[in-house]
C-alpha cells in the first residue's frame, strides 16, 4: 500500500526486507513524477512475477511539485512562459481538461491565501479566459500545475497499490550517502531529528532537481537582522517565498524612512524577476520599498515573449551543409543573428522560435566531439541569450524604471561593505573593465538569486559522497554528470532532472534540462528503461 513513513517512529532493522526496495527514487520533484507517472503505466500493462516495491525519499516532506510547483512558492508565482508553450500537446490537453473541471475551485486558493495587489489583479485581468476555459496564452499561477501533477499520480498509484503493481512508501528524509553494494545500492537517510536509517535498493533514480544556489557572501550570511546590518536572504525558497517575504516586510517596516529603503537582487535571472513580483504584490512590502538594485554581469532580465515572427537567422542558415562545423561557429552565428535582429526592431521573443529551429539544425551537423562540447559549454552560452519571461513578470519591472525605484548595476557582486558613515553599500567588478567598484548607497536587503552551484564546489553532502565514491563524476559542464545511454552514472544508478545536462546520446542532446518539455520527454525514456529492467 502508499504509505508515508516517520522512520523516527519506527524500529528500522537495516537487514530486514521491510527496508529494501526494487526501486528508490531521491527527490519527488516533477522529473520524478512523471517518470513514476510513465513507469507505473508500462507497468500496469505487462504481467508482472511479483509486486514492484519503490520508496520516494523527499527531504522536504512535500511530494511531487518540487520547488517551483509547490508550497515553497507562493501560490502567485507565475508561469514564464505561456501555457500553450509550457507543456507538449498530449500533457497539454490533459491539463486543459483538467483546468476545465476544477476551474471553479482552484483559483479561489489564490484569492483567498494570497491577495494581493498582482494578484487580485492578475484574477481580474483573466477572469473571461478562465471562465471561457482559454487556457493557451495565460500564464497560469505555478501551484495550480502542481495540483495536478500530485492529484494524478495519486490516482494512479492507488489504483496501481489496489491491483498489487506497485507499492510506494514516501519517506520524508534527506539522503546523505549512497554506497554500492554487490548487487544494490545502500542509501543513508537523516530525518530531522538527526537520527539516521538505511534502505536498500537494487535500482536508485537520483532525481533531486538542480544543485543549491551559489552563496554571495559568507560573511553575511551569520549577520543578525537589525537596523544597522543587512537582511541576507540565501534563497527566497527556503524555508518559503512567503516566509522570506514576512521576514522582508518587518525589517523594512523598522525604518523611518521607507524611500531610503533599497533591496539588492544578486542575479538577473527568472527567480530575480520573480522576487521583485511577489514582494510588490505585498502591499506592505510594496509601500516600504525605495528603489531595488538589480546586479549582474549581463545587466538585464529575460526578455518578454512575444508573437514569432518572418525574421530568417541569416547566419545560422549559412552554416547548413558546413563541412567541419564547430560548437563555437553556431554560438558566433546565433550571436550574430541576435544583433541583427535586435537592430531590425525585432525582439527576443520573436525570433525565439526561427532560432531555436536553425541551432537544432546546426547541432545535428555536429561531430560527437563538437556536440558534446555544445551541450557542456555553447549551448548553456546560447540559452542566455534566449532567456525570455512573462508579460505580467515585465509589466512591473517597466513600471518600477519608469518611477525610477529599479536600478541596473552590470558587474559581479564581491562582497557587502560597512560604509563610513552607516549601513552597508556592496563591491563589485566591473563587467567592462573587471574593475573594482563600490555601490556607496546603503541597501537594507540583500536577495540571492545568483543560480547553482557547480557540481565540483557543492554544498550538498549527497552530492559531495556520490562524487567521492566514485557513483556520479560530474561532466565537462560541471553543471552535470555523466551518464550513458540508459541515463545510468554507474551500474543501476539512474539520473533524471537537471543534473543530466551536458550529456548526449541517441536518445537526448541536454545542454539544460529544467523545460518541462524536455523534463517530460526524458522521463518518459527513463520509465521505459526501467520497466524494460
Amino acid at each position: 500500500m502508499k504509505s508515508t513513513i516517520n522512520l523516527s517512529n519506527s524500529l528500522v532493522d537495516e537487514l530486514s526486507l521491510k527496508n529494501h526496495y526494487d526501486i528508490v527514487v531521491i527527490g519527488s520533484g516533477v522529473s520524478c513524477s512523471f517518470t513514476m507517472i510513465y513507469y507505473i503505466s508500462l507497468l500496469s500493462k505487462q504481467p508482472l512475477k511479483q509486486t514492484v516495491k519503490i520508496a520516494i525519499v523527499e527531504k522536504s516532506g512535500e511530494f511531487w511539485a518540487g520547488i517551483p510547483y509547490g508550497q515553497k512558492n507562493a501560490c502567485h508565482s507565475l508561469l514564464i512562459s505561456t501555457l500553450k508553450e509550457f507543456l507538449p500537446q498530449a500533457e497539454l490537453e490533459k491539463f486543459k481538461h483538467w483546468l476545465n473541471e476544477n476551474r471553479s475551485w482552484i483559483f479561489d486558493i489564490l484569492g483567498e491565501n494570497e491577495s494581493g495587489i498582482l494578484a487580485n489583479k492578475w484574477l481580474e485581468s483573466h477572469a473571461e479566459e478562465i471562465a471561457a476555459g482559454l487556457w493557451d496564452e495565460i500564464f497560469i499561477p505555478r501551484y495550480i500545475f502542481g495540483l495536478f501533477v500530485k492529484e494524478r499520480l495519486d490516482r494512479l498509484l492507488q489504483d496501481a497499490t489496489s491491483k498489487g503493481i506497485v507499492t510506494c512508501d514516501l519517506i520524508e528524509a534527506d539522503a546523505v550517502d549512497v554506497q554500492q553494494m554487490q548487487d544494490s545500492y545502500q542509501i543513508e537517510i537523516a530525518q530531522q531529528d538527526r537520527t539516521r536509517s538505511y534502505l536498500i535498493a537494487k535500482k536508485v533514480v537520483l532525481a533531486i532537481g538542480s544543485p543549491p544556489n551559489k552563496s554571495v557572501d559568507a560573511e553575511i550570511v551569520a549577520q543578525s537582522v537589525d537596523p544597522d546590518n543587512v537582511c541576507y536572504i540565501e534563497s527566497m525558497y527556503e524555508p518559503s517565498q512567503v516566509v522570506n517575504i514576512d521576514r522582508i516586510s518587518e525589517v523594512l517596516k523598522q525604518s523611518d524612512t521607507p524611500h531610503h529603503n533599497q533591496v539588492l537582487i544578486v542575479g538577473s535571472n527568472a527567480s530575480a524577476l520573480e522576487s521583485i513580483y511577489s514582494l510588490m504584490n505585498s502591499t506592505e512590502v510594496n509601500d516600504a520599498i525605495g528603489k531595488f538594485v538589480i546586479i549582474s554581469p549581463s545587466g538585464c532580465f529575460p526578455h518578454r515573449a512575444d508573437i514569432p515572427s518572418n525574421y530568417q537567422p541569416v547566419q545560422l542558415n549559412s552554416l547548413k551543409n558546413r563541412d567541419r562545423l564547430t560548437a563555437e561557429e553556431i554560438l558566433i552565428a546565433v550571436q550574430k543573428d541576435v544583433d541583427n535582429a535586435l537592430a531590425q526592431n525585432e525582439t527576443i521573443g520573436s525570433i525565439y522560435e526561427a532560432i531555436s529551429k536553425g541551432m537544432i539544425e546546426a547541432l545535428s551537423q555536429l561531430i560527437p566531439s563538437e556536440q558534446k562540447l555544445f551541450v557542456s559549454i555553447y549551448g548553456v552560452e546560447i540559452g542566455k541569450l534566449q532567456r525570455r519571461a512573462g508579460a505580467e513578470y515585465l509589466d512591473v519591472v517597466d513600471q518600477l524604471i519608469k518611477a525610477g525605484k529599479l536600478e541596473f548595476v552590470r558587474g559581479k557582486f564581491l562582497k557587502t561593505l560597512k560604509l563610513p558613515f552607516g549601513g552597508s553599500g556592496f563591491e563589485y567588478a566591473d563587467d567592462n573593465t573587471q574593475e573594482k567598484k563600490i555601490f556607496a548607497t546603503p541597501v537594507k536587503i540583500v536577495i540571492n538569486c545568483s543560480g547553482f552551484q557547480d557540481l565540483n564546489n557543492s554544498s550538498s553532502t549527497l552530492i559531495n559522497n556520490l562524487i567521492r565514491r566514485g557513483i556520479c563524476t560530474p561532466n565537462e559542464s560541471n553543471r552535470g554528470f555523466e551518464v550513458n545511454e540508459n541515463f545510468e552514472s554507474n551500474k543501476n544508478f539512474y539520473l533524471i532532472g537537471p543534473m543530466i545536462a551536458g550529456n548526449i546520446s541517441s536518445h537526448f542532446k541536454v545542454w539544460h534540462a529544467e523545460s518541462m518539455h524536455r523534463i517530460i520527454y526524458l522521463s518518459q525514456i527513463l520509465a521505459e528503461i526501467l520497466a524494460q529492467s
